[in-house]
């Protein structure tokens, strides 16, 4: 069926309901501001405007899923290109269940952490196709024109790259990828279609973005408006990462490093300044209007001064120490982590509890289901002399000190004296600790290892998160240029940004070891950034989160049920692919279940 009613124009809210009544249903939309589909094809306006509510469906609330938490791009991002992953532990991300972040839903089609992305995804395509249908009838400016019609082919190879990243097997496992995987749909509209493999999926997108970039550059005197849009530069960035995908080092290569011309790789200062504002490293970013998703904003719930890390007390994200302890001892981001080292960087009048490193992993200070540091007390105990005190006490200071000496960005942005909170401290004159400065401050749920990479503009949390920024493409551009053999380059753009965030860095890493620096140079260059389980999987290197084990210093940071190995290949992982929705397969009736998994997995190496 072909569905031709309305699009959004602020917002489009798809019904990703987990039941739909009938094929009809499935990925309708529910839009807010709505523009009629038969306009696009006699305006360039409704076009555009059109256009413009594929760009703001990424930054929005899903009312419709099981879980309002559900705010388009940055979601998906976070709770499964970074939740999946294995240098990432996050307080919403676990607090949902823990079979769903323990790879325990890959093979059941009735998940929900399996359906979402399927359907957030192929709603963003179904968009696009409305718009491509018709545009090519839109009468007025041909450049003009052109520039839309290309904003809607990136979109739709954009989707169909994240869907490969979850759906589709590694390109080693898809018998030179004849192995069948999504849906390819090129029309507006959800009736039955049979899986497409994935060589014809990459196929389209190559093609859906080699049109797009002759659009864009026929159309140079055309630029977007804001950086929620797409343009040319998005668009070469998406077919790097679609490349990456693929294996084809060259293209990846060269369009990652076309993708960055006109940007930078930030600097240290912008790199403190919490990511809430835009800057010349973001090259595509989600909406940073506060009117449109209030409280329901990424910001606001995984920012380190969030309103839901504050008062539900479990949004702080945290780094696993396992990729913390492999950072050089002088790199700038270890300030972004409430990592046990921290000790050396406050005053010890700051220590009076006399806490050492090994006190992290002491369980009458932390809560090791959560690895909470604000679990002990702050005081000494009452008539027990030897019980040890002030965890929490020396991550107050070390938090208060960061924001007010370390942080880049405007502190008074990113506090709301209304709720006086910022980076997991509040005042708390009743029972806070004391800093000295005629000030108390509380703790609230803060994991081993919370960040505070990410702020946020108060009340509504509202933040520039990045859906891409010219240091990915730079260490992109990194990784392609080594296995393309072209060693030069790939150290070159390694110390771009190395040398920025180490001081003295360079580089004289050759083979294996140069490919492990580049791998570790993207894992925290964009920690937290929705990159985390597709990286683990085009490198098919064994996933481990280590558990908090009480007494065992070397142990690791993750909550003690959420310990993990996933072993290259793992038959009980799916082979690194989500399973189709059952929805898909209820709906699609040209749709067969094991055609998806018939011979996948790592037979074919």
């Amino acid at each position: 069926m072909k569905i031709k009613n309305k699009i959004s124009y602020l917002a489009i809210a798809s019904a990703l309901t987990m039941l739909p009544a009938c094929s009809s249903d499935y990925l309708e939309l529910s839009p807010e501001t709505e523009v009629d589909t038969d306009q696009i094809g006699k305006s360039l306006e409704a076009a555009q405007m059109a256009l413009n509510g594929l760009s703001m469906a990424m930054n929005t609330q899903y009312q419709s899923t099981a879980y309002n938490q559900v705010n388009g791009e940055g979601y998906i991002q976070t709770n499964f290109n970074d939740g999946y992953g294995a240098d990432f532990i996050g307080g919403l991300v676990q607090h949902w269940s823990k079979s769903m972040f323990n790879w325990e839903e890959f093979n059941d089609q009735d998940a929900i952490m399996n359906t979402l992305p399927w359907m957030y995804y192929y709603n963003l395509i179904n968009q696009a196709n409305i718009i491509l249908d018709d545009i090519d009838e839109c009468p007025g400016d041909e450049t003009r024109r052109g520039f839309i019609k290309a904003g809607a082919l990136t979109f739709r190879a954009h989707a169909y790259t994240r869907l490969l990243q979850f759906y589709a097997p590694r390109w080693e496992d898809s018998r030179n990828g004849a192995q069948l995987c999504l849906v390819l749909r090129t029309q507006a509209g959800v009736g039955d279609q049979p899986l497409s493999s994935m060589a014809d999926v990459i196929k389209q997108i190559y093609a859906d973005l080699d049109l797009a970039i002759s659009l864009y550059d026929a159309a140079s005197d055309v630029h977007r408006d804001y950086k929620w849009q797409v343009d040319g530069s998005v668009a070469r960035g998406v077919y790097a990462r679609a490349a990456l995908i693929r294996h084809d080092w060259a293209i990846a290569q060269k369009m990652a490093h076309d993708a960055r011309k006109g940007y930078a790789v930030m600097d240290n200062n912008t790199y403190l300044s919490g990511f809430y504002t835009d800057n010349n490293d973001n090259m595509w970013m989600q909406g940073a209007n506060e009117e449109d998703i209030y409280y329901w904003s990424w910001g606001s719930h995984y920012a380190c001064n969030g309103q839901y890390v504050n008062s539900w007390g479990v949004g702080g994200i945290a780094i696993s120490l396992d990729l913390y302890n492999q950072l050089d001892p002088n790199d700038i981001r270890r300030k972004l982590y409430l990592t046990p080292d921290k000790l050396n960087d406050i005053d010890k009048k700051h220590n009076r509890g006399k806490i050492t490193e090994a006190d992290f992993w002491d369980n009458t200070l932390v809560d090791g289901s959560s690895c909470d540091m604000s679990f002990g007390p702050t005081a000494k105990v009452p008539g027990d002399a030897s019980a040890k005190w002030g965890l929490a006490n020396v991550i107050i200071a070390y938090a208060h000190q960061y924001a007010n000496t370390e942080f880049k960005g405007n502190l008074s942005e990113c506090y709301d004296p209304t709720q006086p909170f910022y980076a997991f401290i509040k005042k708390d004159d009743q029972n806070g600790v004391n800093l000295g400065n005629k000030q108390r401050f509380s703790l609230v749920v803060c994991p081993i290892g919370s960040s505070l990479k990410f702020w946020s503009v108060s009340p509504y949390g509202v933040n520039a998160m990045p859906f891409m920024r010219a240091s990915e493409m730079c260490i992109t551009e990194a990784e392609a240029a080594y296995m393309a053999g072209d060693m030069a380059t790939a150290v070159s753009c390694l110390e771009e940004i190395n040398k920025l965030r180490i001081p003295g860095y360079s580089c004289d890493k050759t083979g294996d070891a140069l490919l492990d620096e580049i791998r570790l140079c993207r894992r925290i260059e964009l920690w937290g950034e929705g990159h985390n389980f597709s990286d683990w999987k085009r490198w098919n290197l064994p996933m481990v989160r280590r558990a908090w084990v009480p007494g065992d210093p070397t142990s690791g940071n993750w909550g003690m049920d959420y310990g993990l190995e996933v072993s290259q290949n793992d038959e009980s992982t799916n082979n690194w692919r989500f399973i189709i929705p059952f929805d898909e397969t209820r709906l699609n009736k040209s749709v067969n279940i094991n055609e998806f998994n018939e011979g996948s997995g790592n037979a074919w190496n």
